[in-house]
């Protein structure tokens, strides 16, 4: 996960000022208290961090917001083990979010009744896009063999590809679970060496796959029709040295257009890879995004600092904030409805 980036990033990433400072307990009722879902709730993963020998791993949790980022409940889920991600919602609207290290898929009905949480298979999956054929298609977070050396956690190896922690591959499974197709669409790998396509949406033609490798500088598109790898739809050009190397990372669909995060600023772009406007945020770690219910607005989560903000995408004015914990922000995503 972005914890990877920690060596390379050193001291450089500030602290940025929290708005709301509630109690963590808060964040942490005794018992499972998510609400129904409302059009415009903000959902985050953000597993509860208990486990002293290994930095990736707590207790599974979902926290729910409405959309001014007023706190209104959590999801407990207790047979995962490490972080939680990859939110999105199917077309019945239930939640589904990952576990890419215990290889589980956690899933939410509308309803806010928790579903029993699901292995597809013997893989890393972080990530899932429905199409509009009604298949839809779980994208494996990892591939390779690297582990990133400055972490405690450890990703478990494949049963059936010992060497390899993952394969970068797409499982397309139609409507009644059964996997009808496998591609291996190209991946940078990030900082760590690891890392598949780790944050992906769908283009509003239903059928483009735009994914990054977190913390690498590629934006990359893959034909989920054709099964053919497209032109990178954006690559940032190197650092100029004396701090981080410029990276990506999460990408979300906002209509037609993109919205990303580039550590320092919300990027809003063409499905073509174009910049139409930069939003800065103060320091860095701004990780994750989230397209708002229009768009005039949209989220951003930070993983060093834990904080989430709405921001104004016409005039970059932050109007709610909330800090949640360092390091343990892993998906987020809005309820449309």
């Amino acid at each position: 996960m972005l914890k990877s980036i920690l060596v390379v990033c050193g001291l450089l990433f500030a602290t940025s000022a929290s708005g709301k400072d509630l109690d963590m307990n808060e964040f942490a009722p005794a018992e499972s208290n998510l609400k129904p879902f409302e059009t415009g709730d903000v959902f985050l993963g953000a597993t509860l961090l208990n486990k002293p020998d290994d930095d990736h791993a707590g207790r599974g949790r979902i926290l729910q917001f409405d959309k001014d980022l007023n706190f209104k409940g959590a999801q407990w889920v207790d047979d995962t083990t490490h972080l939680i991600g990859g939110l999105n919602f199917a077309p019945d609207n239930t939640l589904w979010a990952f576990d890419s290290f215990a290889w589980k898929v956690v899933r939410v009905k509308p309803d806010a009744t928790l579903l029993p949480t699901k292995k597809f298979a013997e893989r890393p999956f972080g990530s899932v896009q429905f199409l509009p054929n009604g298949n839809y298609a779980l994208i494996e977070y990892l591939k390779g063999s690297a582990q990133p050396e400055n972490l405690t956690t450890r990703y478990p190896h494949l049963p059936d590809d010992p060497e390899n922690v993952g394969q970068g591959k797409v499982y397309i499974y139609d409507q009644a679970d059964a996997l009808v197709q496998t591609y291996e669409p190209d991946v940078h790998g990030g900082v760590s060496g690891s890392m598949g396509a780790t944050h992906t949406a769908l283009g509003s033609d239903g059928k483009t796959l735009i994914y990054t490798s977190e913390t690498g500088p590629r934006l990359m598109q893959f034909d989920l029709e054709s099964g053919t790898q497209g032109e990178d739809l954006m690559t940032l050009p190197p650092g100029s040295g004396g701090g981080p190397p410029p990276m990506v990372f999460d990408v979300k669909s906002m209509d037609d257009k993109l919205v990303m995060p580039l550590g320092t600023k919300l990027s809003v772009l063409t499905e073509y890879g174009e910049i139409i406007k930069d939003v800065p945020l103060p320091g860095f770690g701004w990780a994750l995004a989230a397209a708002g219910t229009d768009q005039t607005y949209a989220y951003a989560a930070n993983w060093f600092t834990g904080d989430i903000a709405k921001v104004s995408l016409e005039t970059g004015e932050v109007l709610a904030q909330v800090t949640i914990a360092p390091t343990s922000l892993s998906g987020l995503i809005q309820f449309h409805g």
